[in-house]
């Protein structure tokens, strides 16, 4: 038996994340439980948690849902990622191998 993978665009967006405080202030703003909003966008809860929780990684269209769901502004759903402090991670530790 034989399959064909059929080509998919991945879309890794590095440069910027989803403004989780946001979409948690407002939330709670319109004092929403995670569980009701889920109840009121048809996703589960799981798949909201990923848009309010930072580094969550939800996908576009869960985000562009809850999104439109709260009346945020398209141009707000996502802020520039903080540059990664890699000052403290060393470049090889192997001190242990000795």
């Amino acid at each position: 038996m034989t399959t064909t993978a059929q080509k998919k665009t991945i879309y890794i967006n590095k440069d910027k994340r989803v403004n989780s405080e946001l979409f948690d202030e407002i939330r709670l703003t319109k004092g929403l439980s995670r569980f009701k909003l889920a109840i009121d966008v048809e996703l589960s809860p799981q798949t909201v948690r990923r848009v309010l929780v930072i580094g969550g990684d939800p996908r576009p269209s869960t985000v562009k849902k809850v999104g439109d769901y709260l009346g945020i502004p398209a141009e707000k759903w996502y802020i520039d990622r903080e540059p990664l402090d890699t000052t403290d991670i060393p470049e090889k530790n192997a001190s242990y191998l000795k």
